[in-house]
């Protein structure tokens, strides 16, 4: 399966309840239910706290390849 972009993450993202750690955000994500890849993106965040789905996206690592 692909490496999900910003576009699909934000379908999780968005039903987030804010302000999250990385750790409830990934909580939050497995209960909606999703994928595998999503949640293995999401888990490339670094530990902090987060607002918004937006300072979500803009914290993950870019990807190279």
């Amino acid at each position: 399966m692909p490496v999900p972009d910003r576009g699909e993450l934000l379908r999780f993202l968005c039903h987030v309840r804010y302000p999250a750690t990385k750790e409830q955000i990934v909580e939050q994500c497995v209960a909606q239910g999703a994928p595998t890849p999503h949640l293995e993106r999401i888990g490339t965040l670094p530990e902090g706290i987060y607002v918004e789905a937006d300072t979500v996206l803009q914290a993950l690592p870019r990807l190279t390849g």
